[in-house]
């Protein structure tokens, strides 16, 4: 018997206003559908016909037959490719014992007390402990009875990742910026003993926290928000995170990771003054080519707390020559620019989860020039 479209495209759908956020299952894909786009998907995957779903279009939109087919095809093949596993945003290479049991060469290896718990770090290269250790130097001590130990080498052209000897991700080069996603989230799970599927959602963000919650800043690598964590803890704030976050699907909170925040050279005037030793870090290559210095950040000290609810997400930019904005956004504009710095777990449930989660937070974009107003607007936002 065959089987419906509906049955063969798996989706977790969200109404926004007039659009529908959809998640594909096959593909692990989001897309913001308008209202005609939603109106041909729902008419697909219920069984119309091209012709039917033509004639639909065309009388109630008043379109051209040619324009009609033409709108109507487009869609149809997005969501043909969308629900292609083919088109997942990575192809993942798949996990194989040999990963488990590879005796790599050994560049560094370092040991690091985050919190109570000690780590152990194995680094198969120089490119690969500059990934990893100069966010990490200020945690280094010369205890070595660690209950975790953590491996990161080569092996074939892929990157592997290992806890305690058992390989947990392995990636392709190119994708060397999902390694150390994978590795923050294990340090998340480890730290509190949280299992690796009960993470909701992973956040390419910053994050601080007045002590009482949480605000997250999503945003692309350049952004600025780095500077603006180093501001805030300048001014007082708790500074969870400055690369990735971590929501944990039991209780929507995000958690603190004491990794130093890296400060740009484009930042270090601006600094400055809120950190006169800052100039006094040598400077060091990252990873990714570009000269940092590491701002150990002030969130590992014990007696803490280390988890908060997530209060608001936070669009920023920092900008010289525009004006200075800070302004509630729709929960539509904020979907299109929070999911390219998002990584759900992915399964049904979990995304159903994920879209209920975000209908309790508040969104805004913040645009500034001037540090004191941005600590203001945050400060303001916080005590609302």
């Amino acid at each position: 018997m065959k089987r419906s479209r509906k049955e063969e495209i798996v989706t977790v759908s969200k109404r926004i206003g007039d659009s529908t956020a959809l998640w594909f299952a096959s593909s692990r894909s989001f897309v913001l559908l308008e209202q005609p786009a939603w109106e041909v998907f729902d008419r697909y995957v219920k069984d119309w016909s091209a012709e039917a779903i033509f004639d639909y279009m065309s009388s109630t939109y008043n379109l051209t037959e040619a324009d009609s087919q033409k709108f109507v095809n487009e869609i149809i093949e997005g969501i043909v490719q969308l629900n292609d596993p083919a088109n997942l945003p990575y192809l993942q290479p798949a996990l194989v014992p040999e990963f488990d049991e590879y005796l790599f060469s050994l560049f560094a290896e370092k040991f690091y007390l985050i919190g109570e718990t000690l780590f152990r770090f194995r680094y198969g290269s120089e490119w690969l402990i500059r990934c990893f250790h100069p966010t990490m130097a200020h945690l280094e001590t010369d205890s070595q009875n660690a209950e975790h130990l953590f491996e990161v080498f080569e092996q074939d052209g892929l990157l592997i990742f290992r806890h305690n000897g058992k390989a947990v991700e392995a990636f392709k080069s190119e994708n060397s910026h999902y390694l150390r996603g994978a590795v923050s989230q294990k340090l998340f799970s480890v730290l509190y003993g949280i299992a690796d599927e009960d993470w909701m959602v992973t956040l390419h963000s910053a994050a601080v926290s007045d002590g009482k919650s949480a605000i997250v800043f999503p945003a692309q690598a350049g952004s600025g928000k780095s500077t603006l964590s180093a501001i805030l803890q300048a001014s007082g704030f708790m500074v969870l995170s400055d690369d990735f976050n971590a929501v944990n699907q039991n209780n929507g909170f995000v958690y603190r990771l004491p990794l130093a925040i890296s400060v740009k050279e484009g930042s270090l005037k601006t600094l400055e003054s809120y950190y006169p030793a800052l100039k006094e870090i040598l400077p060091e290559q990252a990873a990714t080519g570009k000269i940092v210095r590491h701002l150990p950040v002030i969130n590992n000290r014990p007696g803490e707390h280390t988890a908060f609810p997530v209060k608001a997400l936070v669009f920023m930019s920092y900008s010289e020559d525009e004006p200075f904005i800070f302004e509630e956004i729709d929960e539509r504009e904020a979907i299109q620019l929070l999911l390219p710095e998002t990584w759900v777990n992915p399964t049904s449930a979990n995304v159903v989860q994920f879209f209920t989660w975000i209908e309790g937070i508040s969104f805004y974009r913040l645009q500034y020039a001037i540090n004191q107003d941005a600590i203001t607007a945050i400060d303001g936002l916080f005590n609302a």
